[in-house]
């Protein structure tokens, strides 16, 4: 091949690369988000001793105190579902909250977070004992092997992701569970009483796009058609403990 024609074949592979690459005006860097806000957790909070400690479900009307919350996570949604032989994934761990909780029911977990920062933060909490650390880059959930996991967990998470970015996450858990197949997921209500005074204190901060930190427009309806779409089966749906909000046990198609 000559030299002119190399060069007009090259042109052609980049333009179908950008061709099949699409891009979006609302493009959600959750990264840098949660990486920005974990080097500035410190100076904004001071008097606290970890990342997520601010995060009490007080405006979720779920609880008044970290200590509650943490409590009434470990007991309605930890205990029923984990079993100390269990191997666990948590997808997005933030500073550890509730990774610590999961670590002292399961033998063996697996912290996923789209933040390097926030994978710092919470193996400074949890240490390396029965825990591995991977970097997720948005899209994929890789650096897991598939048919590992008895168990997936994801905690206020979802309330900042974007429904079809949910979606994606949700077509690759199967692969990764075995055996148990149990998934436990929550996720913001923009439709009741508390979601909705949500998506008023926030919307006008975000037109054309959005911040990573800001809570995503996501219905309990929507979930709902996720989930059966991929065929999994639901165990629990629960709109009480949380209000604002809405978490599933469910189990992950075989």
């Amino acid at each position: 091949m000559g030299v002119v024609q190399a060069g007009l074949a090259a042109a052609k592979r980049r333009v179908a690369r950008v061709r099949s690459s699409p891009t979006t005006l609302d493009r959600v860097d959750y990264e840098q988000a949660w990486d920005d806000y974990a080097k500035m957790w410190r100076n904004r909070n001071p008097k606290l001793a970890h990342i997520g400690d601010e995060w009490t479900g007080e405006r979720a009307g779920a609880a008044k105190t970290v200590a509650e919350y943490c409590q009434l996570i470990e007991s309605r949604f930890i205990e029923p579902y984990i079993s100390q032989d269990d191997s666990v994934m948590e997808i997005g761990v933030g500073g550890g909250k509730t990774s610590a909780l999961l670590k002292k029911h399961c033998s063996d977990l697996t912290c996923c977070d789209i933040s390097a920062e926030m994978l710092k933060a919470t193996r400074e909490r949890i240490g390396d004992d029965g825990v591995r650390y991977v970097k997720l880059d948005g899209i994929k959930l890789s650096g897991v092997r598939s048919g590992s996991m008895d168990v997936v967990f994801c905690f206020d998470t979802m309330v900042h992701m974007e429904p079809r970015d949910i979606f994606n996450y949700l077509t690759q858990v199967p692969r990764l569970t075995r055996s148990k197949r149990i998934c436990v997921f929550h996720h913001g209500n923009t439709l009741s009483e508390l979601g909705w005074k949500r998506f008023l204190s926030e919307w006008d901060r975000n037109l054309m796009g959005r911040s990573g930190g800001s809570f995503s427009v996501m219905t309990i309806e929507l979930m709902a058609r996720f989930l059966d779409h991929l065929d999994y089966e639901v165990v629990l749906k629960d709109t009480e403990s949380i209000p604002r909000d809405c978490v599933w046990a469910v189990r992950a198609p075989g």
